[in-house]
């Protein structure tokens, strides 16, 4: 009797708990302050419903879902690897019940779509600048990745970790599958040269950048808009041939799931949004709408971007982010001895050798394609393998860096001596 009563007050209990709340929690890798408008207006057809934001990057995001007694409702981001496992888990609400035509999705962004992810909005990327800050330092105009490498621009340009910024990732990881492995990090080491810091965060590059601290830096096109309103002096353009940047949102099975999930999906989705997308806060495309400066759009590889997403991430913060003053040092010094004369055979060939040293990641393309690296390697700094792994890649970086260094400190101080220009 006594175990039929407390099996009773169990179920009970269990049933007030799994309650529907009027409280949306949603988890996004958007700024709070872009999202905000859009809940006001939400808030105004369903005012019972209260809103709590958690704003996080993708590797914090992800953490966050893989706890089981989260009370994430709805996730919000451009970050489509952070969708994935709650695919896989089938931990997402069905979306058979809302009026979106999922064909035109899959036609219109192809392999970027996803099984109970709405696309409610888009972007491209491309680069960013200060007018103002060119014409002061006599710079011409970007238009392309390759044109970065400009050692005009040295210690001009700014960007953020790919570690730190999910749309950063999507840059990086189209060079390196236009360009492939090895082209693609070399041109990333030569930019890397150019950089005058890494921003912790993607629009904190766009600040350094309307501030006038640097001039140019690749960026999402929604944080350009954003500084164009503000500023007449940032310049946009697109980079060709790359990826478009849907904006996903998805609605999360948990045990106090919020009354209102689906409805603010459909919301999202709604005419009246997706006509005013571009104007409002978070400055996106609609599902509909052309894009302002049209380009070349080239599909991404998304199976290959997660298999090694870690992977590049941490590559990248040990041979640039962690490298950066000696990057510096070995391109300035490089750019320096190209415009020497009468390099003799040798010095050449040391000079050729200074080049491969200081843009050749400490990882070579079949060692990236080892699965068990791969899954061996985290983004947690406490991972002993990890540990051990990302020193050896930083040492050996800053030791191919320091050899570049000292070829080109010799060469010119050799045609110094020999009073050669």
């Amino acid at each position: 009797m006594m175990k039929f009563f407390y099996a009773v007050i169990f179920l009970f209990s269990l049933s007030s708990w799994a309650k529907p709340t009027d409280q949306l929690i949603i988890l996004t890798t958007f700024t709070v302050e872009s999202l905000q408008p859009l809940l006001k207006q939400f808030k105004q057809q369903y005012p019972e419903v209260h809103f709590t934001i958690l704003h996080r990057r993708e590797t914090s995001g992800l953490r966050l879902l893989s706890h089981e007694d989260h009370d994430i409702d709805i996730v919000i981001s451009s970050s489509r690897s952070l969708f994935t496992p709650l695919v896989e888990e089938d931990r997402l609400l069905p979306l058979n019940a809302l009026n979106f035509d999922t064909t035109f999705q899959q036609q219109r962004f192809m392999q970027d779509s996803i099984a109970n992810v709405a696309i409610f909005g888009y972007s491209g990327y491309g680069l960013m600048w200060n007018k103002d800050y060119l014409a002061k330092h006599k710079l011409p105009l970007p238009n392309k990745w390759e044109s970065l490498a400009d050692p005009r621009y040295f210690r001009h340009l700014v960007m953020s970790s790919p570690a730190r910024s999910g749309t950063t990732h999507i840059m990086v990881e189209n060079i390196l599958q236009h360009y492939g492995w090895k082209n693609g990090w070399k041109l990333l080491l030569q930019i890397g040269g150019n950089l005058s810091s890494v921003s912790a965060r993607s629009y904190g590059a766009k600040d350094t950048i309307a501030r006038g601290l640097a001039g140019i830096g690749p960026i999402i096109d929604s944080y350009a808009y954003e500084s164009q309103k503000l500023f007449p002096f940032i310049n946009f353009t697109y980079q060709p041939k790359s990826p478009l940047i849907p904006s996903y949102v998805a609605a999360v099975k948990n045990i106090n799931q919020a009354r209102r999930s689906i409805e603010f999906i459909e919301f999202l989705l709604s005419e009246d949004i997706q006509q005013n997308l571009l104007a409002s806060s978070l400055n996106k495309y609609a599902l509909n709408q052309t894009m302002a400066q049209p380009f070349k759009i080239t599909a991404i590889d998304h199976q290959l971007m997660e298999e090694r997403s870690i992977l590049v991430k941490q590559l990248f913060e040990q041979t640039i982010n962690r490298q950066l003053i000696r990057l510096n040092q070995a391109w300035q010094l490089l750019h320096k001895v190209k415009q020497l004369s009468h390099l003799t055979s040798e010095e050449l060939r040391q000079y050729n050798l200074a080049i491969r040293l200081a843009s050749t990641p400490p990882l070579s393309e079949a060692q990236s394609r080892n699965p068990q690296l791969r899954n061996a390697i985290t983004m947690s700094r406490t991972d002993m393998y990890t540990v051990r792994m990302l020193k050896e890649w930083r040492t050996l970086m800053s030791e191919q860096l320091d050899q570049a260094i000292s070829i080109c400190e010799k060469l010119l101080e050799s045609h110094e001596h020999r009073g050669i220009n």
